[in-house]
């Protein structure tokens, strides 16, 4: 059991993919991540490398209903949720802090050394030609609103086979400290 990570979706920001609905609920989540005290750092997306240290740190669990959460200030990705894409890649899925994008959607690969690896899909990087066949369309602010679980995976699947083989920009990192 690993622990959350793709949180990473805390920018949960530009170009994204949201839903007014939970798209993953607690019969569909998995258990990505042991419960730990992390530490978490931004990557810079010009040079790949994390800014100036750790944003955030403290201890996180899994609790009711399958949402990762932590009892410190400031936790930028709480109650979030994750689903497995096959082997070590997770989808996640972090509630907004507020208005109609009620969650937010990323991407987060889980490490054995307890390095959690994050990034926050842009929906216009997705070919037009892939979101056309999938039924997407970028709203006024550059964003694509997902409504079927069964679309959001088929979206980041073609997400990453668009991506492989490439450098995806990294926009975060948790490393668990200590035992």
């Amino acid at each position: 059991m690993r622990i959350l990570a793709v949180i990473g979706l805390a920018l949960l920001a530009a170009g994204c993919f949201y839903s007014e609905d939970e798209l993953i609920t607690r019969r569909l989540a998995g258990e990505p991540l042991e419960a730990g005290y992390f530490v978490h750092a931004p990557v810079d997306p010009e040079n790949g490398v994390e800014w100036a240290g750790a944003t955030w740190e403290g201890e996180i669990r899994r609790g009711r209903g399958m949402r990762y959460y932590s009892r410190a200030d400031n936790f930028p990705h709480n109650n979030a949720r994750f689903r497995s894409m096959g082997g070590n890649v997770w989808l996640a899925q972090i509630p907004a802090r507020d208005g109609p994008r009620a969650f937010s959607y990323g991407l987060m690969w889980v490490y054995e050394d307890g390095v959690i690896a994050y990034h926050i899909p842009d929906c216009s990087e997705l070919a037009e030609a892939t979101r056309e066949e999938i039924g997407l369309a970028p709203d006024e602010e550059g964003l694509c609103k997902v409504d079927d679980l069964g679309v959001l995976e088929q979206t980041m699947s073609a997400y990453l086979v668009q991506f492989e083989g490439e450098d995806m920009r990294i926009d975060g990192i948790y490393r668990r400290v200590g035992e």
